[in-house]
């Protein structure tokens, strides 16, 4: 009822064979992209509301909205607000993480590269 996902062996998964892709090339960088992620801490109305604010979880995530002011619209999409099989006509903005987590692992591997990069020029200078 809200919206948690539990499995046994806390493993989830996204079909990803090579023979179903095509036009397989390298993502560009997304340095710039992290770099403009507002990561924020923050507690859900509906949990301060059902459980009060002491109680309620703190969470850790993005603002949807955040997102598209940096320019990541991609990485949000909108749902309808449902309630009892009735469309309120309002909506809310939901965020693709699968999708930042790969830009992440992007920019974790820039780092990395630019990381050993500084390393071996530091030993060069030591040396000299």
């Amino acid at each position: 009822s809200d919206g948690d996902l539990q499995n046994h062996d806390n493993s989830y998964g996204a079909i990803s064979d090579e023979r179903i892709k095509q036009n397989i090339v390298d993502a560009g960088s997304q340095w710039d992209d992290l770099k403009a992620v507002k990561v924020k801490k923050f507690k859900f109305k509906d949990a301060v509301a059902n459980l009060g604010a002491d109680k309620a979880t703190l969470q850790i995530g993005v603002v949807a909205q955040d997102l598209e002011a940096a320019g990541m619209n991609g990485l949000v999409y909108e749902m309808p607000d449902i309630i009892d099989n009735v469309d309120q006509g309002t909506v809310t903005k939901n965020v693709k993480y699968s999708v930042l987590y790969m830009k992440a692992i992007k920019a974790l591997q820039e780092a990395m590269t630019r990381i050993e990069t500084l390393e071996t020029k530091v030993a060069a200078l030591e040396s000299a």
